[in-house]
């Protein structure tokens, strides 16, 4: 009985590292009026299962761009704007799109779709930055669209 308890608080506390580095990149993404593009690409990446809890955003962000689904031209550091965003999302958690971003699939037609699905609240245009809440906020309104099989 003992042997048994004990291994369940090991395996328990073996994964306390995972939550925490999870947690930490939520509460500094909160924090961030303009969301840089590496905590973006490690939300939408995570929430998709293309990279583990585990990673650093520094991982998700080599990810996105070597997929294509970041621009090269946006670093790291630099603030995320919704249409790259909503593409990431969208590619990241599979979703299908209308006709439009079926034949021109991008971030212009991403942005289009959440704006049509209700994600996206359109004020500002597709050019603007977006806040570490707002990053939360669509990703968690597309997990609900995707689990829906709408």
């Amino acid at each position: 009985m003992r042997i048994r308890l004990a291994a369940i608080l090991a395996a328990l506390l073996i994964g306390l590292p995972c939550f925490a580095q999870s947690n930490s990149n939520v509460d500094t993404l909160l924090g961030q009026v303009q969301a840089q593009a590496d905590l973006a690409a490690y939300m939408a990446l995570t929430a998709g299962g293309q990279v583990g809890e585990d990673s650093s955003p520094a991982d998700a962000y080599a990810q996105a761009v070597g997929s294509t689904w970041l621009p090269a031209s946006v670093s790291a550091s630099d603030p995320i704007r919704i249409d790259a965003f909503c593409y990431l999302v969208m590619k990241s958690l599979g979703l299908q799109g209308g006709l439009m971003y079926r034949i021109f699939p991008g971030p212009r037609y991403a942005y289009r779709e959440f704006v049509a699905k209700g994600i996206v609240i359109p004020s500002g245009g597709q050019n603007r930055n977006l806040p570490g809440d707002e990053v939360l906020r669509i990703l968690r309104l597309a997990m609900d669209l995707k689990g829906g099989g709408k």
